[in-house]
């Protein structure tokens, strides 16, 4: 008897789900994080350093460039052009992440529909938000009369300001 029971508290375990998806987490912000210290360094070194501007320099007065009418229209079209291309890149960017996100997630879950990931939280939830459930007031998470007693004065309030 005391196997099956151990086997199915096995099977609820989810810690080890937690710590691979916090240690991955981690993982790809460090990750960011020195990916963008290296670009930026590269980037610098491309470019050559300009010399400091001393207190006794002034810096040259700038001007812009003159357009012609033509060369305008064509410098909007160009920045419209750039402009959906960017929108476009971002928005397949974000959908391809989020859907690499939802499989990762899937995968490190081991869930393949809605319903196991639904199952599978339910689960999950409630054994990392204990402490909090207990904080805020108990298993029911039931009001207290003077939590009641705000909520309607802030009803009321609401009431009167409409």
């Amino acid at each position: 008897m005391s196997s099956p029971q151990k086997n199915n508290n096995s099977n609820n375990d989810t810690s080890h789900y937690a710590r691979s998806l916090m240690i991955g987490a981690a993982g790809a912000f460090t990750t960011g994080v020195f990916g963008a210290i290296w670009y930026t360094k590269r980037k610098q070194a491309k470019y050559p350093h300009h010399e400091p501007i001393h207190q006794h320099q002034q810096p040259a007065a700038y001007t812009p460039p003159k357009l012609t009418p033509a060369e305008l229209e064509v410098a909007k079209k160009d920045a419209r052009f750039f402009a959906l291309k960017s929108l476009t890149y971002g928005t397949l960017l974000a959908w391809a992440g989020a859907g690499v996100l939802a499989v990762g997630v899937g995968y490190w879950l081991d869930v393949r529909n809605f319903r196991e990931f639904s199952d599978k939280l339910h689960t999950i939830v409630p054994k990392q938000t204990a402490r909090l459930r207990r904080a805020l007031g108990g298993k029911d998470l039931t009001m207290t009369p003077d939590e009641v007693d705000e909520l309607e004065e802030l009803a009321q309030e609401v009431a009167q300001d409409e």
